[in-house]
């Protein structure tokens, strides 16, 4: 009868380590949120499904978003072939100015550049041919290149090439 006692000791002990919760176990050597897997040589960690998607103070915040205007801009070498360009500008006064400076970049003479064409939320192309650049806006690229090279052939009377093509789409960004 003496040994009775020593085995209702390990029996109950193994019955209170059965009953403790094994899930402190299960992330080994695993940041929190993560359970180990992988194989014999190599052990990754991997997400735990559905951990931290809990109550309410574990929500996280919507980040609101507006649409803001992109402008561009189209800057030539009056009489000769500077261009500069800008594109995705918060302003027309801002797209405009670094058109012009663009230009001046690339010009014979600086001084003779000028804006000739600004848009926003669209998109614009610069023709060239027989000493006439024209520059076209459209609601698309693929128009805009269409409508500058239609106005630059009818104005040098020769086929013109595109050398620019760009767009400006509004872009969301927060309030």
């Amino acid at each position: 009868m003496g040994n009775a006692r020593p085995a209702a000791i390990v029996g109950l002990a193994g019955l209170v380590l059965l009953g403790l919760p094994l899930s402190g176990f299960a992330e080994g050597r695993c940041p929190a949120g993560m359970f180990e897997t992988g194989s014999r040589d190599f052990i990754a960690c991997a997400p735990i499904p559905g951990y931290g998607e809990g109550g309410e103070e574990e929500q996280q915040e919507t980040i609101q978003m507006v649409w803001a205007d992109r402008w561009g801009a189209y800057a030539t070498e009056k009489g000769a072939s500077g261009l500069g360009v800008a594109n995705g500008r918060a302003s027309k006064a801002a797209a405009e100015k670094d058109a012009v400076l663009d230009c001046r970049q690339v010009a014979k003479e600086p001084s003779k550049c000028s804006v000739q064409l600004s848009f926003y939320n669209q998109c614009a192309a610069y023709a060239w041919g027989g000493g006439h650049g024209v520059a076209a806006s459209a609601v698309n690229e693929k128009a805009a290149i269409r409508e500058a090279t239609k106005l630059c052939d009818e104005a040098s009377g020769v086929e013109c090439l595109i050398y620019h093509s760009g767009c400006s789409f509004q872009e969301a960004v927060p309030p």
